[in-house]
């Protein structure tokens, strides 16, 4: 392990999360961020198809459900973060704003969140910085793991991380799933989130979040570009054609 004093700092294509203890830098996963942009989970866009009778329709039909949302996205945008009003803001440069590359992106990172979260952190880490305080967790996927898999699949120009940056990325991806589970919590009070069970065995209950929920800003960000219904409809189509293309590789 590196000396405490050591800052520990990001590789040059990741993107900065946060400063901790003793300067040591934190990424966002790859998964949320490109070149000057990340995009964590958002659900505060919560409603949903109701029945005749005003109850949640946890079993609408896909075609119901995709037309409700090819409406009510676009015309209920909550005020978008800084983060978000800067990545509209730059649609035209990145274009990045699709069905097809949110979903790309989306299922990438449900199904790289079920073999995260591999060691425990002290609850002072973001202050202290100690990594000697950090400790494995039993059946995690380990740096030597982390090794042995991207040995042959990087770029000449890539180089591995070092035990200390893959310690300080699972701890970005603390943060991330512990803000979006208070965030879930606080906003889907009627549904389940969808767990690594869910994910990696494609087992679902309609009562279960839907895989659109904590997309559902950057999605109503593409759509408001879009005039034509059946056009959005084809942006949520490709969405879910996407997100359950990449959650089950």
């Amino acid at each position: 392990m590196t000396n405490k004093n050591d800052a520990i700092k990001i590789l040059p294509d990741r993107k900065l999360m946060l400063t901790i203890g003793c300067d040591h830098e934190v990424p966002w996963p790859e998964t949320l961020s490109d070149g000057d942009f990340a995009w964590p989970k958002d659900y505060r866009m919560n409603d949903f198809p109701k029945t005749p009778e005003g109850e949640i329709w946890y079993d609408a039909p896909d075609d119901e459900y995709f037309s409700w949302l090819a409406d009510y996205l676009p015309a209920n945008l909550p005020p978008l973060t800084e983060e978000q009003q800067n990545f509209f803001d730059n649609r035209n440069k990145h274009k990045h704003l699709s069905g097809f590359w949110i979903g790309w992106h989306a299922g990438w990172h449900d199904s790289e969140s079920t073999c995260r979260l591999n060691y425990e952190f002290p609850v002072d880490f973001q202050q202290s910085g100690n990594m000697s305080a950090v400790t494995g967790r039993e059946d995690a996927y380990t740096y030597q793991d982390y090794a042995e898999s991207n040995a042959d699949i990087l770029e000449p120009r890539e180089r591995q991380m070092t035990p200390e940056e893959f310690i300080l990325e699972d701890f970005g991806w603390h943060l991330v799933l512990e803000e979006e589970k208070k965030q879930f919590d606080h906003y889907w009070l009627e549904f389940g989130k969808l767990d690594g069970i869910n994910i990696v065995l494609g087992i679902s209950s309609v009562y279960n979040e839907p895989a659109d929920a904590g997309w559902r800003v950057y999605l109503g960000m593409a759509l408001q570009l879009i005039t034509i219904k059946s056009d959005r409809i084809k942006e949520i189509k490709a969405f879910y054609h996407e997100w359950k293309d990449m959650v089950s590789k």
